[in-house]
């Protein structure tokens, strides 16, 4: 090797493909503190450098022909040397020359630093994100409890407070889809003198008997329909896919239990009338029909049960 190569300023070796060390310049026998050069590449790197080496100056090399700026530490006396190391392919060899960093300590601290800040952005995001994730938590809470209001609310509207029965605006608004879908029987009742009732005892006796009246009918109907209260004394029975016949038996049955009722006042008596959807095609006019017939049952003494012609 010539004298101005062997003392350049930098280390230099030449290696085969098998990484062998074919020769190597007095500056690198120097940087790394051999007292000759070694057999093999390995024997100059630490372990850490020899798994980084092995791992990727090979494909590199391989592909690109050059490897520019790789970082190694070498083995030392005192401890690891790193260096920086450029590598080029010639003649089917490797030719290499190696910087010492001496201020490697200093970037080394900026990579702690840069890593330690990447590590408190990390954080300060995982911690946003757990923050926002919350936030939709709760936001998906108060969502599911609206929800609970906004059905509770509807269900409020369509329901008599007294009596916990379905109300005229849930028969106005539900029930033209019923009759549509199917034929259907109403009962309209009313309770016969029931101002006397209020007159008499008072209206606290009054709301008692129309909660005791309304479980009356929902005992009476059962499964076949449901009962309404339209309004003071007046209730409404619906009996989806029932003709007159069955509806009038029905009826019956609720009048009968009203008489025969042990009440706490003083007997309670209802007059009924029944209509179907067969000849109204709407609410208001099945409505009225029952009415007529109700109408019929009170003209013809009250406590009895009359269907619509």
């Amino acid at each position: 090797m010539e004298e101005q190569l062997d003392f350049a300023p930098v280390g230099y070796l030449v290696m085969d493909q098998e990484l062998k060390i074919i020769e190597m310049n007095r500056t690198m026998i120097e940087m790394s503190h051999v007292e000759s050069a070694p057999t093999h590449m390995h024997d100059l790197l630490t372990i850490a450098s020899r798994v980084y080496f092995q791992t990727y100056f090979i494909p590199a090399i391989i592909t690109h022909g050059a490897v520019s700026e790789m970082f190694l530490r070498l083995k030392g006396p005192d401890g690891p040397i790193p260096v920086l190391m450029n590598t080029r392919k010639r003649n089917e060899l490797f030719e290499c020359a190696f910087m010492q960093v001496p201020i490697r300590n200093e970037y080394e601290n900026e990579l702690l630093n840069a890593k330690r800040e990447a590590e408190q952005i990390s954080h300060a995001t995982a911690e946003a994100n757990s923050q926002l994730q919350l936030l939709l938590d709760e936001v998906e809470c108060k969502r599911e409890e609206l929800d609970v209001m906004n059905e509770r609310l509807k269900e409020l509207t369509i329901t008599d407070v007294l009596t916990g029965l379905k109300n005229r605006r849930y028969l106005e608004e539900f029930l033209p889809d019923i009759i549509q879908e199917s034929g259907l029987a109403l009962l309209m009742i009313d309770i016969d003198y029931f101002k006397k009732v209020n007159d008499t005892f008072g209206h606290h006796a009054g709301d008692s008997v129309l909660k005791e009246l309304a479980d009356v009918l929902a005992d009476t109907i059962g499964t076949a329909g449901f009962a309404a209260r339209l309004g003071g004394e007046e209730f409404v029975a619906v009996l989806p896919q029932m003709d007159l016949s069955e509806a009038q038996k029905i009826a019956e049955n609720i009048r009968f239990n009203v008489e025969t009722h042990d009440w706490p006042y003083q007997p309670i008596t209802v007059s009924i009338g029944v209509a179907s959807n067969s000849d109204c095609n709407s609410f208001p006019d099945l409505l009225n029909e029952a009415d007529t017939a109700l109408y019929n049952s009170k003209n013809a003494g009250r406590n009895r049960v009359s269907v619509s012609s």
